[in-house]
């Protein structure tokens, strides 16, 4: 998948990307364009280059008028995507002018540069630079570049646009930039022109211009090969670049290179691959150990036929679904499904993930890493426990001695989780157990003769 946008000046207007990819599923095949003005290098202390790089696709941009071309022209040059760019980090790239990019089978004429017309209040060398105007030799580069693909590309990329468009969708004058991109358009075909610069969104036959809006173009990477096999494997320490078929653990030709884009790759003791198209059933079981509620919380894939599900959207028979996924972060899943099978309803799922989340956090929130939030899918509707919204979703709760380890919905997955603590905490032998529904505690685990070390599931009063 391609995006595109427009200015966003740094951290300035940062928030528009962090947004949107917040809730969406993206991996380093997707592909961010920046219409110029990114401000991602502006000076030696104000640098964002690893805050995109945190966002999750590919990112590419090409110049604006407000970028530090001093500190942006330091940076080494490389190719990719058939095209010259300044590489910033492993996913950070900025375009130079008059490259063509080729991604996915579309092309891409890259022209940066505009007129700050507010350059009067700014200082050379330090907020304005001279290099932000066009050149001849730019217009000469791209018309070069054009040329040898045919003369016709799929999309123009440029921060300011031609002169008569500037003057037909904002009533602005012409400048010398916006000239030489008249000089351009009228020496090239070209399906879409995208541009910046104008801090609006707005269009006009083949012509748009962003600022705020974040645009899909809907081209993806197909792969290098035809793969057949829905679930792939690759050791973590194996010396090969192939990849194994999960079932038979034999060596395929295919590399992870040559995977489409919709395969999602978990990480854990080996590298495991999920091809999310396609998918016509998905199941779910939630982990009912807190610490691996994401990472061992199973989602299951059908690839063809009718698949059995209990009323909590569990598989009644787990040998009867093709594949499941293992250590692979849950909702990551139903993000990629959403993009990648779009025809699932997943709102069941989801609303048994959010009830998963709620079983530990009584409801209120989780924790991804970076910070603390609500379930996973809060837009969901998940009505057998929205009544108790606030009041605390959990009923019981799990402690050891007068420590709390963890709260459930269900007294059976309460019971459960006490007993798998028990096994796997070697400190512990448990000699015998009670349980009574008139004891505050419905089930009692005898650890050893000292009672503050006991195991028990305890109902939540209120």
């Amino acid at each position: 998948m391609i995006y595109i946008t427009g200015d966003t000046h740094g951290l300035i207007d940062f928030k528009k990307l962090r947004d949107y990819f917040e809730n969406r599923y993206v991996s380093k095949s997707d592909i961010l364009i920046i219409l110029g003005d990114a401000g991602i290098v502006w000076s030696e202390k104000d640098c964002s280059i690893h805050r995109y790089g945190s966002l999750g696709p590919t990112v590419l941009y090409i110049d604006g008028n407000h970028e530090n071309f001093t500190l942006l022209n330091r940076f080494p040059i490389v190719e990719r995507f058939g095209a010259k760019v300044h590489f910033l980090d492993h996913n950070v790239f900025h375009v130079l002018r008059g490259e063509v990019l080729n991604i996915n089978g579309a092309s891409f004429l890259c022209l940066g540069g505009a007129t700050s017309i507010d350059k009067a209040r700014r200082i050379p060398g330090v907020s304005w630079w001279e290099e932000e105007h066009i050149t001849e030799e730019d217009v000469e580069k791209a018309l070069a570049n054009v040329r040898r693909i045919g003369g016709k590309v799929d999309y123009v990329l440029t921060h300011c646009a031609p002169s008569a468009v500037v003057r037909s969708m904002f009533g602005f004058d012409k400048d010398a930039d916006t000239e030489k991109l008249t000089q351009l358009q009228g020496q090239i075909a070209f399906g879409h022109w995208y541009f910046g610069h104008y801090h609006i969104d707005a269009s006009r036959g083949r012509f748009r211009c962003f600022f705020n809006h974040i645009s899909e173009i809907p081209i993806m990477k197909t792969g290098k090969r035809p793969v057949r096999q829905r679930l792939l494997t690759r050791e973590y320490y194996a010396s090969s670049p192939y990849l194994y078929h999960w079932k038979t653990g034999r060596r395929t030709n295919v590399t992870e290179e040559d995977l489409p884009e919709w395969f999602l790759e978990s990480y854990s003791y080996r590298y495991w691959f999920y091809d999310l198209s396609g998918v016509k059933d998905v199941a779910y079981v939630g982990s009912p150990f807190d610490n691996h509620i994401s990472k061992d919380s199973r989602v299951y894939l059908a690839y063809d036929g009718k698949h059995q599900k209990n009323e909590d959207q569990s598989p009644k028979d787990e040998k009867d679904w093709e594949i499941h996924t293992w250590r692979v972060h849950v909702a990551k899943v139903i993000l990629g499904l959403e993009k990648y099978s779009p025809g699932l309803k997943l709102d069941s799922i989801k609303a048994q993930i959010n009830l998963t989340y709620d079983q530990f956090n009584n409801g209120s929130m989780y924790f991804d890493g970076r910070e603390v939030k609500y379930r996973p899918f809060p837009d969901v509707e998940t009505p057998r426990y929205r009544q108790r919204w606030g009041k605390g979703i959990a009923q019981f709760a799990v402690y050891h001695g007068d420590r709390i380890l963890s709260t459930f919905i269900t007294k059976e997955r309460a019971i459960e989780y006490a007993e798998n603590y028990i096994a796997g905490n070697l400190r512990l032998a448990l000699l015998s157990f009670s349980e009574n529904e008139e004891d505050p505690y419905l089930r009692s685990y005898d650890t050893g003769h000292d009672l503050t070390k006991w195991v028990f599931v305890k109902a939540i009063e209120g």
